[in-house]
Order: C-alpha cells, then structure tokens, then sequence
C-alpha cells in the first residue's frame, strides 16, 4: 500500500499539470487574440 504522503503528492501531481496544460491553452488563445487585433490595427494605419 502506497503512503498517504505518496498519494497526495501525486494527487498535487496530476491537479498541477492540469493547470499546466489550461494555463498554456488559455495564453495560446490569448496570443491569437492579440496577434489578430495588431493585424486589424496594422490594416487600420495603412488605410
């Protein structure tokens, strides 16, 4: 039987990689979010 310490630490594990992985979709959304309105503004000036 695994140690209680083992199995929060994996539990801790596994909850921050899930945070990983929607931190880093959220900041690609993001980045795709900016690089669109530098793209609008860039056609803006141009005009």
């Amino acid at each position: 039987m695994k140690d209680l310490n083992v199995t929060i630490r994996e539990l801790i594990d596994k909850e921050i990689e899930i945070v990983i992985s929607r931190v880093k979709e959220d900041t690609k959304d993001l980045i795709l979010a900016i690089d669109k309105k530098i793209e609008e503004l860039r056609q803006y000036l141009k005009t």
